[in-house]
């Protein structure tokens, strides 16, 4: 995988320029990471790369949301007619949805881990 492309996919959805979103290239490295881990030995890189990177991109996505709820700033500063508003439990959903439908097309190219929940 190619993390420059992550990079490039992350600073679209996250809205930051590269010179931002360079201080969490770390997400998108770690997020490649487990991406590629995950996938299967039979996955062909030139047929399901694309779907990769944009998984990788879209976790790395997800993360930085999550960072930005918890990072322990006041959720809203209000100074004179300019109010601040942090990122709320609405954009982490999305950002969830997200990484959730950038796996789940890349589902043929995982391997599967095994794991089940089971009821009781």
């Amino acid at each position: 995988m190619n993390i420059e492309n992550i990079m490039d996919i992350f600073c679209r959805l996250s809205g930051l320029g590269a010179e931002l979103a360079a201080a969490y290239r770390c997400f998108c490295e770690t997020a490649a990471d487990f991406v590629s881990f995950r996938l299967s030995d039979k996955a062909d890189m030139c047929s399901c790369g694309g779907r990769a990177e944009y998984a990788a991109a879209a976790l790395a996505y997800y993360r930085f949301t999550l960072a930005a709820l918890t990072d322990g700033n006041a959720s809203e500063v209000k100074i004179g007619d300019i109010t601040v508003k942090s990122v709320g439990m609405d954009a982490v959903d999305a950002a969830e949805k997200l990484c959730r439908d950038a796996f789940d097309r890349l589902q043929d190219s995982l391997e599967d881990n095994g794991f089940v929940f089971k009821g009781v």
